[in-house]
């Protein structure tokens, strides 16, 4: 058999574009761990796979040396979509972009979406930017092929208000698992677990301190104690606390950083870059 000379790319990393929670903030004071809203860029292979299109979508780089980008969304709260409209390559011409997203209450994603987007509330429809767009409702396990290998989707329902997806990706034998928006509860559920088992890298909401999560329960989020739990008993990695407080600045995560006993656990930063493979 004949080898083609042509060098198979098999990185396999995630950089944080945004990991603030529920509404994006600014100045000085949030420079270190962000302010923008969920997203996350994955880069498998040849791939580019963004994790949600909170407002960190607008820090993406140019990506006019990729074929195809895909847009994973874990739900369609405000905070998760708002930079979708302000994401540049949609602005590019022939640029194919699709968007995976659940079904939720017999409504397809594309009506989830133009819902917001669309007059009065906003200029024109995300289908109508000069990309190739293209809605398509998840269906899961989701495979994508990569000359260095199937690039598998999968995901799992997490508790959140309105109902949310936990999804992990896994290429090359590397697993990242995202769960953004979930509330875990102190004895995470085995199926959470099971899900999470063996992920070389977790990002995991950590949103409330123990005192804040006692006055929110059922928001839909936890806290970092609930999720050291999970990452210890799914034997995870590396762990990243994510969908941090918008009144929380750096100083005031720095403190809850202090108290991690695991050096393998820390709260996401904006704009770091992490390899998994």
């Amino acid at each position: 058999m004949r080898l083609s000379n042509k060098m198979i790319n098999a990185q396999f990393t995630l950089t944080i574009l945004g990991a603030r929670g529920s509404i994006p903030v600014s100045g000085s004071e949030y420079n270190e761990y962000g302010g923008a809203t969920s997203c996350y860029m994955v880069e498998a292979g040849d791939q580019v796979i963004f994790l949600d299109a909170g407002t960190g979508i607008i820090n993406a780089p140019n990506l006019d040396d990729k074929e195809n980008i895909y847009v994973l969304l874990s739900h369609p709260h405000l905070d998760h979509i708002i930079g979708l409209p302000f994401f540049s390559e949609l602005s590019k011409k022939n640029r194919t972009i699709t968007l995976y997203g659940k079904k939720k209450r017999g409504k397809s994603i594309d009506l989830q979406i133009e819902k917001a987007y669309s007059p009065p509330y906003w200029p024109l429809t995300i289908a109508e930017y000069p990309s190739d767009f293209k809605y398509v409702d998840l269906e899961l396990p989701l495979i994508i092929k990569d000359q260095g290998g199937d690039i598998t989707v999968d995901g799992i329902k997490v508790s959140h208000p309105g109902g949310n997806l936990g999804l992990s990706i896994s290429y090359r034998e590397k697993k990242l698992v995202y769960l953004t928006d979930c509330e875990l509860s102190e004895e995470p559920d085995n199926k959470i677990v099971e899900f999470a088992k063996g992920a070389d890298l977790l990002l995991c909401d950590a949103q409330y301190t123990r005192e804040e999560y006692d006055k929110r329960i059922g928001y839909g989020h936890s806290t970092p104690e609930m999720a050291s739990k999970l990452s210890g008993l799914a034997g995870v990695k590396q762990t990243l606390f994510i969908h941090h407080d918008p009144f929380r600045d750096d100083k005031a995560i720095h403190n809850l950083e202090r108290k991690t006993q695991d050096k393998n656990i820390r709260f996401a930063r904006a704009g770091e870059k992490i390899i998994l493979g």
